[in-house]
C-alpha cells in the first residue's frame, strides 16, 4: 500500500484473564467500522449545537442513526481513552496511565497489558478479519494497541484523507483476496490535533470570533480555535467522501458504523492549552454515534450521560452477545440499562491527578490530590485517593461551562458514594501488567514531542 509505512502483524492471543475467553460467541456478524476521531470536542460540531457550520456529513450521519448526546471520555488523552474504548475498562482498571516525563519515558514506559482481552481479539473469536490504521505515535504495537488485529499500519501524522485512502486500500485487498468473513477496521484520524495545520481554503474558512461562547478568548487563541474548526470541517468533508465511497461499492447499508473521539481539546478555558489536563466539557464531552443497522435506533438520541466504556458492550450486544459482568459500561441499545445507571468515572493522571464521577443527569463531582511527575509511582496516587480535595460538583449539562459549583452537600456526598463504589470496583479489576518495559526509541519520542507531549 502506496501510504503504508510499517506493517505489524499481530496473533490472536489464546488465553486471558477475563471472563470473555471462557465464554461461547454467537453473532450476526455485520461488518463494522471503528472510526476515531482524534482530539474533537463535540460543542465543536453544528450538529452538538455549535454556531459555526463545521460538521454536516457528522450532523447528518447523527440525525438518520443513533446519537448520545452527551457521552463522557474516560479520559482526556488518547493512550488512557483509547484503551478504554479498546477494553471496555476505566484507566484505573486497564493502568495505561503513562507518564509525562521525558526522561521517564526513556527509562521505559507503560504499555497496554497482553493480560488484556480487547476488542478486536474478541472479534477475531467471532470470526471477525481485522485491520487498523493509525497515525498516532500512541496507538502502535510499541505500546500494545494492536492486539487482535491480523493487520495494523502506523502511518506517522498522515491527514484525514490518506486515513481514509489507506482503509479503501484494505477494504479493496479483502475483497481481491475473496475474503468472506466479516471485517472490523478501525481507523484512526489524528485531525484537529495541534498543531492545527489545515489543507488551503480550509485555514482561512473561519475566522474572527465566536458569539455565542461563555467564554472570552484572547485574539491569539481565537485564532488557534478558527484553525481548529477548519480542520474538523476538512476532516468532515473527507468523511464524506468516504461514506460516499463505501456507498458506491454497496458496502454501506450493511455497515454497523462507531464514530467516536478520544477526547477533546482546551483552549485556556480553565487554565490550560490541548488536552490531558483536567474533567472539564471541553476535554471529557466527545461526540458519539452509531449506525447498528436497527430501524428503531434511526433518528434515536440519548439524552443521559454515557461513556466510551459502552461502546464494547454495545457492539457485542448487537451481535447478540452479553459483555462480562466485571466491565462498567453498559449497552447502548439498552436503555432500561441507561436509566438505572448511576454513574461513570472520568480520570486523568498525566500534569494533574483527577477524577470525577458525572450521574445520569450531568451533575459532576470533580476531584483531585497532589501530584509529582517526577515521580509518578501509581501506588503512591491510590494512597493520596483515600481523602482527595473537592473541586466542586457542577451541573455539566446545563451550566456547561462548568464555572459555577452547586452548593449542595447531599449531592456531594450521593455522587462521593457513587465515586466510591465505581473506583473501588475498578481497582478490583487492575491488570498486572505483562512482560517488561522496553526502552522507548527516540524516534518515537520525537513523534510524541511533536504532538505536544512528555514535556
Amino acid at each position: 500500500m502506496k501510504h503504508i509505512k510499517s506493517l505489524l502483524v499481530v496473533s490472536l492471543l489464546l488465553t486471558s484473564i477475563t471472563s470473555c475467553s471462557k465464554r461461547e460467541w454467537k453473532s450476526d456478524r455485520p461488518n463494522i467500522l471503528f472510526l476515531m476521531l482524534d482530539t474533537l470536542r463535540a460543542d465543536h460540531l453544528s450538529g452538538y449545537g455549535y454556531e459555526r457550520q463545521t460538521s454536516p456529513v457528522l450532523d447528518e450521519f447523527a440525525k438518520q442513526n443513533l446519537k448520545a448526546a452527551f457521552a463522557l471520555s474516560a479520559a482526556p488523552w488518547t493512550p488512557a481513552s483509547v484503551a478504554s474504548m479498546l477494553t471496555g475498562m476505566y484507566p484505573s482498571s486497564h493502568g495505561m496511565m503513562p507518564p509525562n516525563d521525558r526522561i521517564l519515558a526513556k527509562k521505559g514506559f507503560a504499555r497496554l497489558s497482553d493480560n488484556l482481552e480487547t476488542l478486536p481479539e474478541v472479534l477475531q473469536r467471532l470470526g471477525y478479519t481485522t485491520a487498523g490504521v493509525s497515525p498516532n505515535p500512541w496507538i502502535t504495537q510499541q505500546f500494545g494497541y494492536t492486539q487482535g488485529f491480523e493487520q495494523f499500519f502506523f502511518i506517522d501524522r498522515e491527514p484525514a484523507n490518506k486515513i481514509a485512502e489507506s482503509g479503501r486500500e484494505i477494504i479493496e485487498a479483502w475483497n481481491k483476496k475473496g475474503n468472506t468473513k466479516p471485517f472490523f477496521l478501525y481507523l484512526h484520524f489524528i485531525d484537529p490535533h495541534d498543531p492545527y495545520a489545515p489543507p488551503a481554503g480550509y485555514d482561512t474558512k473561519f475566522s474572527g470570533g465566536l458569539l455565542q461562547s461563555p467564554f472570552t478568548y484572547t485574539a491569539d487563541m481565537q485564532q488557534k480555535i478558527n484553525l481548529y474548526d477548519g480542520e474538523i470541517s476538512f476532516l468532515d468533508s473527507e468523511l464524506g467522501k468516504f461514506f460516499n465511497w463505501l456507498k458506491d461499492k454497496k458496502l454501506y447499508d450493511d455497515l454497523m458504523i462507531v464514530i467516536v473521539s478520544d477526547h477533546g481539546e482546551q483552549f485556556m478555558e480553565h487554565g490550560d492549552e490541548r488536552h490531558g489536563y483536567k474533567l472539564y466539557n471541553e476535554e471529557v464531552h466527545i461526540p458519539l454515534m452509531l449506525k447498528t443497522g436497527r430501524a428503531k435506533d434511526s433518528g434515536r438520541v440519548i439524552t443521559e450521560t454515557v461513556s466510551t466504556v459502552d461502546i464494547f458492550p454495545t457492539i457485542l450486544e448487537r451481535l447478540g452477545n452479553k459483555a462480562p459482568s466485571t466491565l462498567p459500561g453498559i449497552s447502548l441499545l439498552n436503555d432500561e440499562a441507561i436509566q438505572s445507571r448511576r454513574g461513570i468515572l472520568s480520570e486523568i493522571r498525566r500534569v494533574y491527578d483527577m477524577k470525577a464521577v458525572t450521574d445520569r443527569p450531568g451533575s459532576r463531582l470533580m476531584m483531585d490530590v497532589p501530584y509529582d511527575q517526577k515521580d509518578p509511582e501509581p501506588a503512591k496516587s491510590l494512597q493520596a485517593w483515600v481523602t482527595p480535595r473537592v473541586i466542586g460538583v457542577f451541573d455539566s449539562q446545563r451550566e456547561y461551562a462548568c464555572m459555577k459549583p452547586v452548593q449542595n452537600k447531599a449531592l456531594e456526598a450521593r455522587l462521593k458514594g457513587t465515586f466510591d463504589e465505581l473506583h473501588t470496583s475498578a481497582l478490583k479489576t487492575l491488570v498486572a501488567p505483562s512482560g517488561r518495559a522496553e526502552e522507548i526509541k527516540d524516534e518515537t519520542l520525537e513523534q510524541l514531542k511533536s504532538l505536544g507531549y512528555l514535556q
